[in-house]
Formats: C-alpha cells, sequence, structure tokens
C-alpha cells in the first residue's frame, strides 16, 4: 500500500504492523500455512520478500511469536492471519503495533527516526528487517508485560492468603515459584534484548538504527521493569515457602516434644504402676 502525493514524488508512506500470535508456531508452519517460503534472518528471524508489487511487500516472523508485515494491505493481513488461526480482527484477538514508514529517496541519511515517523532513504531488506526486529520485541514484551501484571495479581492473592499454610499450599507456592522463573528465562532467551543482533557490529550505520528504535520504544527501561516485577514475586514466594518450611519444623518439633513427653509417662507409668 503505497501513498504518494503525485506521480513524481520521491516520498512514499509504507505500512508496518507486527502482530502476536497466540498460538505457538515454528518459522515452518508459518511458511506452510502461508504458502510463503521464509529464509534464515538476523538473530532468530526469518523473512520473505515477494516481488510482485512495487515497492516489494515483506514478511518478518521471529521465534517468539510475532509476525510483521511491511507494505501489505490490510485485507491480505487479515487473510494471513486468518490462515495462522486468527478468526477475529487481530485488533480484538491479539496485540500487536503499526506504524508507518517514510520512504524519502531524497532523504541526505539512510535514515530518520523521531517519535513521530520513521524515514528511510530506501526500502532495502536489512533496514527494514532491524526496523521490524525492535517492534517485534516491543510486541513480543508487551507480551510479557501483560503475563507479569497476571502473575502479580496471582502472587498477592497468594501471599494475602498464606497465613493458612498447608501441605498443598506449600507446593502451590513452589510450582508458582518455578513458573516465574522459567517465565523469566523465556523473556530473555527469546526476546534478546540483552544481547544485539551479530550484524550491527559490522555495520555503525544498523547499529545507530537499531539503538535510537529501541530508545524511542523503551525497550531497555520496560526491560528492567519487567525483570524487576519478577525478582520481586519470586523473593515474595521464596519468602512464604521459607515461613512455612519454619512452621513446618516448629510443628515437627512439637511433636517431636510430645513424643517424648509420652515416652517419659508411659516409663513412669511402668515403673509405679506396673510392681
Amino acid at each position: 500500500m503505497m501513498n504518494t502525493s503525485s506521480p513524481a514524488s520521491k516520498i512514499a508512506q509504507i505500512n508496518l504492523l507486527s502482530v502476536y500470535l497466540p498460538a505457538d508456531f515454528s518459522h515452518m508452519e508459518v511458511a506452510d500455512k502461508l504458502n510463503i517460503p521464509l529464509k534464515k534472518g538476523i538473530e532468530a528471524s526469518f523473512y520473505a520478500e515477494i516481488t510482485d508489487t512495487s515497492p516489494s511487500r515483506f514478511l518478518f516472523f521471529t521465534q517468539f511469536d510475532v509476525i510483521t508485515f511491511v507494505n501489505w494491505p490490510k485485507e491480505d493481513v487479515s487473510k494471513a492471519l486468518k490462515k495462522l488461526g486468527l478468526t477475529q480482527s487481530y485488533e480484538q484477538a491479539t496485540l500487536y503495533q503499526d506504524y508507518n514508514i517514510t520512504l524519502n529517496t531524497d532523504a541526505t541519511t539512510p535514515f530518520h527516526v523521531d517519535n513521530n515517523k520513521i524515514e528511510l532513504r530506501e526500502l532495502s531488506l536489512w533496514p527494514l528487517m532491524i526496523v521490524s526486529l525492535v517492534i517485534a520485541q516491543s510486541v513480543g514484551l508487551e507480551k510479557f508485560e501483560k503475563e507479569v501484571d497476571r502473575f502479580y495479581s496471582k502472587g498477592r492473592n497468594m501471599v494475602e492468603t498464606s497465613t493458612s499454610f498447608s501441605w498443598m499450599k506449600r507446593h502451590e507456592f513452589a510450582d508458582y515459584a518455578i513458573e516465574l522463573s522459567l517465565l523469566r528465562h523465556d523473556m530473555v532467551l527469546d526476546l534478546m534484548l540483552l544481547d544485539k543482533p551479530n550484524i550491527l557490529w559490522d555495520n555503525e550505520a544498523y547499529e545507530q538504527l537499531y539503538n535510537r528504535l529501541a530508545e524511542l520504544l523503551d525497550l531497555q527501561e520496560r526491560f528492567e521493569v519487567v525483570t524487576y516485577k519478577l525478582n520481586t514475586l519470586k523473593e515474595d514466594i521464596t519468602m512464604m515457602i521459607d515461613l512455612y518450611q519454619h512452621k513446618h519444623s516448629s510443628f515437627l518439633e512439637w511433636i517431636i516434644i510430645l513424643l517424648i513427653l509420652v515416652e517419659v509417662f508411659m516409663g513412669f507409668w511402668e515403673m509405679f504402676f506396673k510392681h
């Protein structure tokens, strides 16, 4: 989809849409369902360039289940998402972020990014792949943000009801702590926010583009907030488990004391009343 002010204009608007897929897909499954071969891109992303339109369409898919459409008409996006199991519109069914990319062939720099727009001098694969990766990371991070908020509500309720300890309650806390650890590991490994793509080390312009977009989308700050919440939850749950174990140990100690008293009483009984 391209809008131009006049036939001679060298400025065009290209739409970019990143959508989170609730179902867990491999890149091979996505390629098969859409009948679009995907090639290996940067890090854990895959791409396809479709050249039957001018300018070309692009499709990007990441291992954390975010698919990005560049220069796709909305009706074609809807058809593709239905093939991937989204029967409702993506606006209602899942997380997404959309942006307009300005294609300006007269630009003096390869790219320009600010709060209002993303401008590229040419619609080429690598800049688009970097833009798509950063926005996909933002969508993926939003998914983890919502997951952590859900865990926070559940964790608060568990802490509030922790006064009534039981054997089942201890297992509930332990299972919850394991879920938190797995969620944190998934976030770190899947989103790859701690490490930049290797290609950025060899191209200063690409690195600047990645850094600028990541800064505007507050990826690092949001990642740190989510990590802090996860650590806080895990500390609270660990404290509750320790408290339960302490109470359980105290209970066992009283049982041992009681058994000793019973044994002493039985000894005195045999000594004074059986002879």
